[in-house]
């Protein structure tokens, strides 16, 4: 019986982490806002998406190449902007800046 409680509480534990707290550090802007010195804006989408339809004033890192560029080069102190073609993909680059850093995440979904 302490096993079965000891694995739903561990199974809790791991939902939680994964799935509910980057929503709770993922907030999503309307597209009409404008971009101030408050951002770090990062386009996630691949270069092919990026090139069609630019964001104003975004850097673009695709997701698969996030957290290469976090450890190399990427250093911002600011809040992160993150534009991206759906919510799962701003999901996972929220994971990947939670682990790298406390600060809060908002995204985009680019039409």
């Amino acid at each position: 019986m302490e096993l079965l409680i000891a694995l739903f509480v561990s199974l809790a534990i791991v939902v939680v982490t994964r799935y509910a707290v980057p929503r709770w550090k993922l907030k999503r802007i309307e597209q009409p806002i404008v971009i101030d010195e408050r951002f770090c804006v990062i386009d996630i989408r691949d270069y092919i998406s990026a090139h069609r339809s630019p964001y104003p004033g975004a850097e673009n890192i695709p997701l698969s190449y996030l957290p290469r560029a976090l450890k190399e080069h990427l250093d911002c102190q600011k809040d992160v902007l993150v534009i991206s073609d759906d919510v799962r993909g701003a999901r996972i680059a929220a994971n990947i800046f939670r682990k790298k850093r406390k600060k809060n995440i908002y995204y985009v979904t680019a039409a």
